[in-house]
């Protein structure tokens, strides 16, 4: 059910989540983890798309959550557009 997911997302889901991506320490091992991997992706495809260049171009960041890749993009002068299942 969409209603169903959606409030999960804008609720409990989201509370978990901003944890993970929040530089808190209130994390377990495996939240901590997820944050380490996830902070390592971002950089390696900041790092592909700053050698291509990006300044101008369009960029949709679907699933963009807090924004951890649209707000870099956004800031080296991408036009992107961002979506995600919670508000």
């Amino acid at each position: 059910d969409k209603k169903e997911v959606t409030e999960y997302f804008n609720g409990e889901g989201f509370n978990r989540w901003s944890r993970i991506y929040n530089t808190t320490d209130d994390v377990n091992a495996v939240q901590m983890d997820i944050r380490t991997g996830h902070a390592r992706t971002v950089e390696k495809i900041l790092g592909w798309l700053d050698y291509m260049g990006v300044k101008g171009k369009k960029i949709c960041d679907a699933g963009c959550g807090t924004g951890s890749l649209s707000i870099p993009l956004a800031s080296r002068g991408a036009l992107v557009s961002g979506s995600d299942i919670s508000s």
